[in-house]
């Protein structure tokens, strides 16, 4: 099931955030509307930036801008950082099999240009992938959306420091907010040797790049937020859990304990969404659905499955 939230990594839980840093782009951070030529890590003339209130953002047209993140963070073996970038494509649709975006981390200050990316790339059935430094599939896992164009997007990359560089890892997951899907997450595992040692030294952070762009297409940053500690494990361990009234279900499929207004997809066993609607305190309405077992999802929550008679 390809938007099913899994947990194909284990619950570990680091229970400390010591730092965390987030820009939205706001004339009280001190963005100007104009393009951001004024500081060399935004690439210059290449991204706009619009502080106007409820839609800040920065955008670009230009394939291959890169911005860079100002905030480092220094490591140790064991720990885990957070970067999320929230983002959508406008304009002509995304082209499919077309490098769109590199988001990673890099060594900051006068060596910022070192840097290792995983890749948001198009592949030729038109889904949007994390893939590796390469442009490869990643060591273990995928993290995907088949829907994306225009929507709400965020992916998160943790890094996690290992013993060394080969035994430390990337582990990145795709969201689509817009939607509320959540793809499942993948590793990358083995790391640059200049990224590892900068990180347990003097520090490393954020950066990101746009790619191809056809036609024309904006790339489009809403907020960035940089995290100590693995965001990724925290939502997995609080996952919340709500009850079905009754399972085998007829036609009326009684959810409690569920927030009013939380979003319901409902999916086959062969993973085709089968059904989509915002919970409104009732049962759910399933008399259209063949026999057979089903899985119930529902951002935030465990997924439940059922079966229909």
């Amino acid at each position: 099931m390809k938007n099913i939230y899994t947990f194909i990594l284990g619950l570990s839980l680091t229970f400390y955030v010591n730092a965390q840093t987030t820009v939205d782009f706001t004339e009280a951070e001190g963005y100007v509307q104009g393009v951001l030529n004024a500081s060399d890590d935004w690439g210059g003339s290449n991204w706009f930036v619009y502080p106007t209130a409820g839609d800040e953002k920065i955008t670009t047209t230009s394939p291959y801008s890169w911005a860079h993140w100002g905030t480092k963070f220094t490591m140790a073996v064991g720990d885990e950082m957070t970067f999320r970038l929230e983002l959508k494509f406008t304009g002509d649709p995304v082209q499919a099999n077309k490098k769109k975006a590199r988001i990673g981390f890099n060594t900051g200050g006068v060596n910022k240009y070192i840097t290792e990316l995983l890749y948001l790339s198009c592949l030729n059935d038109g889904s949007l992938h994390v893939r590796n430094p390469g442009n490869v599939p990643l060591t273990t896992g995928t993290s995907y959306l088949t829907d994306f164009q225009s929507d709400n997007l965020a992916i998160d990359v943790v890094i996690k420091i290992g013993t060394d560089a080969t035994s430390s890892s990337y582990t990145a997951r795709l969201s689509n907010l817009t939607d509320n899907v959540i793809a499942t997450s993948g590793e990358f595992v083995g790391i640059n040797q200049t990224i590892y040692d900068k990180a347990i030294t003097t520090g490393i952070s954020g950066i990101f790049q746009s790619q191809e762009i056809t036609g024309i297409q904006y790339f489009t940053v809403t907020k960035l937020i940089m995290t100590q500690g693995n965001t990724l494990s925290y939502e997995r361990f609080n996952k919340l859990n709500f009850n079905l009234s009754q399972n085998p279900v007829h036609n009326e499929l009684g959810i409690t304990d569920l927030d009013t207004g939380s979003y319901i997809s409902i999916y086959s066993i062969s993973g085709a969404k089968v059904l989509s609607q915002v919970f409104s305190g009732n049962s759910i309405n399933v008399s259209n659905l063949n026999a057979g077992l089903y899985f119930l999802e529902i951002p935030g929550y465990s997924v439940k499955k059922f079966l229909k008679k």
